[in-house]
């Protein structure tokens, strides 16, 4: 593995939830008010995976460029409903001024023609923040990048997943996928809950992160995102496969992942 810091990033509403891993292999928790804060930082990462969508559409070829990235990831995560669909640009915008839901999705309808569903306007502020960031920082798009949990566990894993990241069961089976490369998974997990459980001053939070209340699955994916980007950049895989897409800011709309052969 590089010797180099990587993170795997979550939102865990209301703070990015990221583990770090370095070149000891070491996962270390992180509470970051801001993206930016843990991208540029004094313990800043080389490359970073993130679970929310980067590439925004903002009309009807960019929509059509979108589409093509979630429906592969669709596809290969095998669970349709754990891909929905991504906000305009505009609407995330809006969404970061505090806009209520009815706002958001009218502007999402003027943008894209159509109506946005309530757990798009949810997440629709930290989409709007990464590709703020992202606009602002044309170094960081080629490091910055989607990944999906679900895709990345079974491209781990080499197999579909079964159950639920939402049940303990399920917890079970992405730390299995985990197995082979990370040395003990299990182990790695708990020690990343029993951080959340302490100060968040300690592990690089404020009080904006002391109001986030990360799940066990919060903690899961982005674990699992970290794993993934542990891989050198040239044994990753994308999707779509085959295809470069960027959306109107120039920004890659791809989802990164690893597996031994490509993911249907």
């Amino acid at each position: 593995m590089p010797t180099e810091t990587v993170a795997g990033v979550d939102w865990a509403g209301g703070a990015w939830l990221a583990v770090a891993i370095d070149e000891d292999g070491e996962p270390e928790c992180r509470l970051e008010r801001d993206l930016e804060a843990l991208w540029n930082g004094d313990d800043g990462v080389d490359r970073m995976l993130v679970d929310v969508p980067i590439g925004l559409p903002d009309d009807a070829e960019t929509l059509a460029a979108r589409e093509a990235v979630d429906s592969a990831a669709r596809s290969a995560a095998e669970r349709p409903s754990s891909v929905f669909p991504v906000p305009s640009r505009g609407a995330c915008e809006a969404a970061r001024t505090g806009a209520d839901y009815e706002t958001v999705s009218e502007r999402n309808r003027v943008d894209l023609d159509k109506g946005l569903s309530r757990q798009s306007y949810h997440i629709a502020p930290a989409v709007g923040e990464v590709d703020a960031f992202l606009r602002e920082d044309e170094a960081a798009r080629e490091k910055v990048m989607e990944a999906h949990p679900e895709v990345c566990f079974r491209g781990l894993d080499g197999s579909r997943l079964e159950r639920s990241k939402t049940t303990a069961p399920g917890v079970g089976e992405r730390l299995d996928a985990l197995d082979g490369h990370l040395d003990d998974p299990g182990a790695a997990l708990g020690r990343i809950c029993r951080d959340l459980a302490g100060d968040p001053e300690a592990i690089g939070g404020g009080r904006e992160a002391d109001a986030a209340d990360p799940t066990v699955d919060d903690a899961v994916d982005a674990l699992g995102l970290a794993v993934v980007a542990r891989y050198p950049v040239d044994e990753l895989r994308f999707l779509p496969a085959g295809a470069e897409y960027r959306d109107a800011e120039g920004i890659p709309m791809r989802m990164a992942y690893w597996s031994a052969a490509p993911l249907a």
